[in-house]
């Protein structure tokens, strides 16, 4: 069955604007009215997806990437928005999808208030009419943008602190509007912290001495619900090293670090000497000797690793503190290739994996990845099995859903007569009343009918989908003799490391595709 895909957006510039058309419910209200208009949809299934709150200035919005996602796995056939500027704000990107994605993916695209419909246009270019509105919705974009950006600088320039979270030592004054003052509290770790560094201790060392001293970090002593439960809290050197190269530790305020274009794209950082500052901004917590004389000043720029990366990267994970294991390469103070949990060695947590030669864990995964594999092509003929009960499953759930719609669709109507009856004068107001309470009822039950209906088909395609797709992996991947970064990538979600040096595979795929 062809998949009708709605797409709703509103952006925070819209929740204020005084017009109420751009609301979520005006454009579900719109977009519904033009599908029941239209006969030729009566058959679609039809998907909602919605981003309140987010800028059509990018991409980067969760429920576009998951509508983009189905359109690249070919499962839409049209999109439908209330608008050109509903979609994407960007003049070259909302030209991109329209005259060369969909159009490639045989999608159709219908903008309502825009009268745009690519099944009109019959390959041809957007119209100039078309095009010049969304021009005229980017050119809006950034005049926004700038209108936004302009006060901001105004207030940075006067030395106002308009960001959301303080470094740590510091916090808003509760009675002036955008003022740092000193929490003593936290000002005395950072004092600590720097008066270590003076003495001669590496970051490392500091990190481990503040850990063995239980100094809560800066997410422990202000957002202890964001702590992970699955690993161990603790300070590490990055941590250490950026409250030691902080300046504004000095009562230094710096602004215009970066700038980015409207939307948040093309995000361009400025070197140090071109930053503003702003000095004597706030009550320094060091001086200008002491935050000279810290080691980390001492230490020069590493190297970049131009050595190929390890396929393993990335995946390995210590099974004490569930903190991601470190790659060392073979140089001439180390002699072996290994994975290091930088955790051990820098706090000596006694339950983590000191290490483990990387030679000899490729063999394990290699090993355990071909018996995975032969483990899934035993269970091939099971799985098209299941994937043709999911089929049955499907073609079952559309057909109640299309009666389901057909009747909501006869409620409506019936509602709708029932009215022109009373307006009519052929029916009395109470039973007008009597009349429309039920349709109401009958409404209402259909539509929470059709949501969870929709809910068991979503969710029973997603499984049929992820099915085939791993039938194709399982059958491209028949033998594998080297580990790579795609193979890697394609069946192992984290490999865990034990202290006893056992190992455990998280995959990509279920160890049994029958569930």
């Amino acid at each position: 069955m062809d998949v009708l895909a709605m797409y709703l957006r509103l952006s925070i510039e819209d929740e204020g604007d005084r017009d109420e058309s751009n609301s979520i419910t005006s454009q579900r209200l719109l977009i519904r009215e033009y599908i029941r208009s239209h006969s030729e949809f009566g058959d679609y299934q039809m998907k909602e997806y919605c981003d309140d709150g987010y800028s059509g200035t990018n991409m980067e919005r969760p429920d576009i990437q998951k509508l983009l996602e189905e359109v690249k796995a070919g499962r839409i056939s049209c999109i439908i928005v209330k608008d050109l500027s509903r979609f994407a704000r960007d003049y070259i990107e909302l030209g991109t999808y329209m005259n060369q994605i969909f159009p490639f993916m045989g999608v159709r695209f219908i903008a309502v208030n825009d009268h745009y419909d690519s099944a009109n246009h019959k390959g041809n270019t957007v119209e100039i009419d078309t095009a010049f509105k969304t021009l005229l919705y980017d050119l809006y974009s950034k005049d926004v943008s700038e209108k936004v950006k302009s006060p901001l600088k105004n207030k940075l320039s006067n030395g106002e602190y308009v960001y959301g979270q303080t470094p740590l030592g510091y916090a808003k004054d509760p009675d002036r509007k955008n003022v740092v003052i000193v929490n003593e509290e936290e000002a005395a770790t950072v004092r600590y912290i720097f008066r270590l560094s003076c003495e001669g201790n590496s970051t490392v060392a500091i990190a481990k001495l503040l850990y063995e001293e239980n100094v809560p970090t800066t997410t422990q002593r202000r957002r202890p619900s964001k702590l992970r439960t699955d690993r161990i809290t603790t300070w590490n050197e990055a941590m250490v090293r950026k409250i030691l190269t902080n300046r504004f530790y000095l009562g230094e305020f710096a602004y215009g670090k970066s700038t980015s274009d409207v939307g948040g794209k093309n995000i361009k950082r400025f070197p140090p000497e071109e930053w503003q500052i702003i000095k004597n901004h706030h009550q320094p917590l060091v001086t200008e000797d002491k935050f000279n004389s810290t080691t980390i000043l001492k230490l020069g720029k590493r190297k970049k690793n131009t050595r190929e990366r390890n396929p393993l990267v990335g995946k390995l994970i210590c099974g004490g503190c569930r903190y991601a294991m470190v790659f060392k390469p073979l140089t001439e103070r180390n002699m072996r290739e290994r994975f290091e949990c930088r955790m051990h060695a820098k706090l000596q947590i006694d339950e983590c994996c000191t290490s483990i030669n990387q030679t000899v864990l490729q063999e394990i995964v290699l090993q355990e990845l071909n018996n995975q594999i032969l483990r899934l092509g035993d269970y091939k003929q099971e799985r098209n099995s299941l994937l043709e009960a999911q089929k049955v499953i499907m073609a079952k759930l559309k057909e109640q859903l299309r009666n389901s719609k057909d009747e909501k669709m006869k409620l409506e109507r019936g509602k709708d007569k029932a009215y022109e009856k009373y307006a009519a004068g052929y029916m009395t107001v109470e039973k007008y009343k009597q009349a429309s309470e039920d349709s109401e009822r009958k409404t209402k039950a259909l539509a929470e009918k059709i949501d969870n209906l929709n809910d068991k088909l979503n969710q029973i395609e997603e499984e049929y989908y992820k099915g085939a797709d791993d039938l194709k992996q399982v059958i491209r991947y028949s033998h594998i003799e080297k580990l790579t970064q795609e193979v890697v990538d394609t069946f192992i979600k984290a490999i865990y490391v034990y202290h006893d040096k056992t190992v455990e595979i998280e995959w990509q795929f279920v160890e049994s595709p029958v569930s």
